[in-house]
């Protein structure tokens, strides 16, 4: 699989045209953009691409655009925009022409770039804060990194970020992406109160009008979920989920998770690899990750 791009149909900066339709330069960075640097030994360097489904600029502000087999510079950076609004178009590619004079050598490489299908949500507990990701002791956010890696459009978020009618950033961010990318399948789960979040989250996405039969929550999970802002175990099933994985240990005696009808229960104190688990720890633990990160990938199409 190469890599993600995005279907650039929002409106980041708030004028009156979805973003593919902005010729630039823009007064900030557009963060659909995929940057792709040119490398290689030669005399010329020619790109083209799928005609009318991509543009490519050399800016993330669209300073100025690069023609349709037009030439570039060695180590330039080019940046890569998805400007098709037919959701069939999920395969665009962009390839370089490389020529060497002196020996009439002549090289390509090329990138074959897939259209986000899916929108990936990841949160995260009391005190977790996407800007720390990397800290391994935030296991929500590692495996929002795993999954970035095989190619999915993770966005990560703090619980307080997701409001207790599920509207907020991470709602915000579904809808954009199921209204103006084309995304059609969504994937939500949280840890701790990340995991009453989740519930919230799913609520309010399946109670917006706009939105009806036009997603599918293809996967959820908890991770030893914890009702929002409070101490009782989350035992509501995410609304409209396909699939839920609950994940919960039962060795703490104040914060811990609980069985959820309707779910996959995985009771990890019951488990020999997670029966010394307690709730500061569930969501560190590899086994655990590599559970989620795996039931997700075959849910959910990237």
């Amino acid at each position: 699989m190469g890599p993600g791009i995005r279907f650039n149909g929002d409106n980041d900066d708030a004028n009156l045209n979805r973003d593919y339709l902005d010729s630039g330069p823009l007064a900030a960075a557009d963060n659909d953009l995929v940057r792709v640097d040119v490398h290689g030994t030669g005399t010329s360097f020619v790109v083209n691409w799928t005609s009318g489904v991509l543009n490519v600029w050399t800016s993330p502000t669209k300073t100025a655009p690069i023609a349709n087999g037009g030439a570039v510079a060695k180590d330039q950076s080019l940046w890569v925009e998805d400007i098709s609004s037919n959701p069939a178009d999920l395969f665009p590619s962009l390839t370089l022409t490389v020529n060497e004079a002196s020996t009439t050598t002549t090289a390509t490489d090329t990138v074959v770039f897939h259209r986000f299908q899916s929108v990936v949500i990841a949160i995260g507990g009391n005190s977790q804060d996407p800007t720390n990701f990397g800290d391994p002791q935030l296991g929500a956010f590692t495996m929002a990194g795993t999954l970035y890696d095989k190619g999915y459009d993770v966005h990560m978020y703090a619980h307080s970020q997701i409001q207790s009618n599920g509207q907020g950033a991470a709602y915000n961010e579904v809808k954009s992406a199921v209204l103006e990318r084309n995304a059609n399948y969504v994937a939500i789960y949280g840890y701790s109160w990340g995991g009453g979040a989740t519930y919230e989250l799913s609520a309010g996405l399946k109670n917006t009008p706009a939105l009806a039969g036009k997603y599918q929550l293809q996967y959820t999970a908890y991770v030893d979920g914890i009702r929002h802002y409070s101490l009782s175990s989350e035992t509501r099933l995410p609304a409209g989920t396909q699939y839920h994985d609950n994940f919960y240990q039962r060795k703490d005696w104040l914060l811990r998770g609980n069985s959820v009808i309707g779910a996959n229960n995985v009771n990890v104190t019951l488990t020999s690899w997670g029966k010394n688990l307690v709730h500061t720890t569930i969501d560190d633990n590899a086994t655990l990750q590599n559970l989620l990160v795996t039931n997700l990938m075959t849910k959910v199409i990237a």
